[in-house]
């Protein structure tokens, strides 16, 4: 996507819009305040002149006291206006980090698996700081400067049009050179900023991972990609860097090179009694400020251009369509669910199809399994059902009703389901728990946890349900993460279960008690088994065996024994019959 600086620009503006009034409020103020400064050359020159003439001591005083009068407005204006950019932008940029956490969450699931952990982090994070730190002082800067120029520029002019040109002849390159050198620096600031991303997540990753990481001895291989990545980024940003030092160097040379001219010429016109030496000094504070203006423009614009560069990339997060969730429409029951020629491929990897022509159906207060190999569709099925993803072809009925006639939220809510590979919040059991439905009261989130045969561990913790669970569950067992997911799912109390491989991680016993606990909470739902432990799908009414993304074959436990097919070929490998 290619966004041009002016559209970047007014992107940013638009959230600075509520804040519009305590805005133009400030510089309102800071225009004047600025102006204050334009006074002091002029204040300096005529003081230089009163003592070299040795005008009255009274008139000397008196301008000697405005001068200080003059300061003590400037700072009160200055503290005024930039204490007011800074809440404001602190505001804004709160509100645009909201705004993009919100964007991120609704996304599809589709573009989410497209992008990694680390680089949606850093755009909530270093993107925005850099955007931040430009609009609460580089933005205020540049106003400021270009008053000072805009200022100086008119007043030497009316000083002496000799002494002008050297300063009008330089001013038009050196902004020329800004406009040409800036596309660069924005160009060399996105790819610093991806590069960044990049950094941010190898280090998300290898963290979220550190047990693999540890037991693989891969330490040093993550050191050298993230050292690899940090060596792209610096390289990227040292080009920036040599750019703007080009920059300022060459306004340096320009505009001091430009001065030294003008006090060579000055003081022959000093000498020749056609200015003063009061005037001259103006000329010279003013034409200074001139140069330092266009000097910290150099700067200034780069970190714009910076900031510009980083908002491309939020700018895009923000292009991507939002998942219509309809989280507001009124909650219904669902307990029947049936797929029709089905056929899915997954975004990233859309020439490989992982469902292809699968057609089942599941009855009310049925209980079904899916088996079969890793990698045979049962998982994606099982994503299909809860409307994570929808099909690229076929159609999804729910109580005999096209999928399109209940939104997501309605059909999710219907559903609780009880993962192979447990993700936790970092919060407390307690939290974990009543996730799945967030108004359950303590003795629910108990209940549900007695059901899990979750509560006897639970109650071995000092702390309890308030135990913290740290980032991802880390500092469960394995087992113990397990049934907190289920009864997560118990406290949902969903019409449809999707169970995969719930059971998986309990011990023996624990397995034992958790699955006489799903017995009696399946004969009331519509339950998918997800299993690869045939043990567990015995009883279904139901038993679809996946292979390639397709079903081979379908009926119950005795009836697919007797087939002889690959389901018969399954159970004689695990039961050894």
């Amino acid at each position: 996507m290619t966004s041009s600086p002016r559209s970047t620009f007014l992107f940013l503006l638009r959230y600075y819009r509520p804040y519009a009034g305590r805005m133009i409020i400030a510089l309102l103020f800071m225009i004047p305040g600025s102006g204050i400064s334009l006074a002091f050359p002029a204040l300096t020159g005529t003081i230089i002149d009163r003592i070299i003439t040795s005008d009255a001591p009274s008139e000397l005083m008196q301008t000697g006291l405005l001068f200080l009068g003059l300061l003590v407005i400037q700072a009160v204006v200055g503290y005024f206006v930039s204490v007011t950019m800074a809440r404001t932008t602190e505001k804004v940029i709160a509100s645009l980090r909201g705004e993009l956490f919100h964007h991120i969450v609704k996304l599809p699931l589709s573009l989410l698996t497209t992008r990694r952990v680390g680089e949606l982090s850093s755009r909530l994070s270093s993107d925005l700081t850099q955007i931040q730190e430009t609009f609460s002082f580089s933005i205020l800067q540049l106003l400021r400067q270009a008053i000072f120029l805009i200022g100086s520029i008119a007043l030497i002019v009316t000083t002496s049009i000799q002494l002008t040109i050297p300063i009008l002849v330089g001013t038009p390159i050196i902004v020329g050179a800004a406009v040409i050198i800036g596309r660069r620096i924005r160009k060399l600031s996105t790819r610093t900023q991806d590069a960044l991303a990049r950094t941010s997540t190898i280090v998300d990753e290898t963290l979220q991972s550190i047990h693999a990481v540890k037991s693989f001895v891969q330490e040093r291989y993550e050191v050298g990609r993230y050292d690899e990545a940090l060596a792209e980024n610096v390289a990227l940003a040292i080009s920036g860097a040599r750019l703007r030092a080009i920059f300022v160097t060459f306004i340096i040379f320009t505009i001091f090179g430009g001065i030294a001219a003008v006090i060579l010429y000055g003081a022959n016109l000093v000498a020749a009694k056609e200015v003063t030496m009061g005037q001259l000094l103006s000329f010279l504070m003013y034409a200074m400020f001139v140069g330092g203006a266009l000097g910290s423009f150099a700067e200034l614009f780069g970190q714009i251009q910076k900031s510009l560069g980083a908002s491309v990339r939020i700018q895009e997060i923000f292009d991507e369509k939002l998942e219509n969730v309809g989280e507001d429409a009124p909650s219904i029951r669902l307990s029947s669910i049936e797929l029709r020629d089905v056929h899915f491929s997954y975004p990233e990897r859309s020439e490989i199809s992982v469902v292809n022509g699968i057609s089942l159906r599941i009855r009310n207060g049925e209980r079904v399994a899916f088996v079969g190999e890793s990698g045979a569709g049962k998982s994606s099925t099982a994503a299909l059902l809860q409307r994570l993803y929808e099909p690229t072809q076929g159609q999804i009925f729910y109580d005999d009703q096209l999928s399109s006639t209940f939104t997501l939220a309605q059909v999710r809510r219907n559903i609780g389901v009880v993962p192979q590979d447990i993700v936790l919040f970092g919060g407390t059991i307690e939290d974990n728990i009543r996730y799945g439905r967030p108004g359950a009261t303590h003795e629910e989130v108990r209940e549900a946890a007695r059901g899990a045969n979750a509560l006897d561990f639970i109650n071995r913790f000092p702390d309890g349900f308030q135990t913290t669970v740290g980032e991802r569950g880390i500092k469960l067992s394995g087992g113990q993460r397990q049934r907190v997911a289920i009864a997560r799912a118990l406290i949902k109390n969903p019409p449809i279960l999707i169970l995969d491989e719930a059971t998986s991680s309990l011990d023996a016993e624990s397995e034992h008690l958790i699955q006489q606990a799903l017995e009696h909470l399946m004969l009331k739902r519509t339950t998918i088994i997800i299993a690869h432990r045939l043990s567990t799908v015995r009883t279904c009414n139901q038993i679809f065996v996946f292979a390639d993304g397709t079903i081979n074959e379908s009926g119950t436990h005795e009836e697919l024994l007797a087939h002889g097919g690959q389901y018969r070929r399954w159970c004689d490998l695990q039961f050894l019959r």
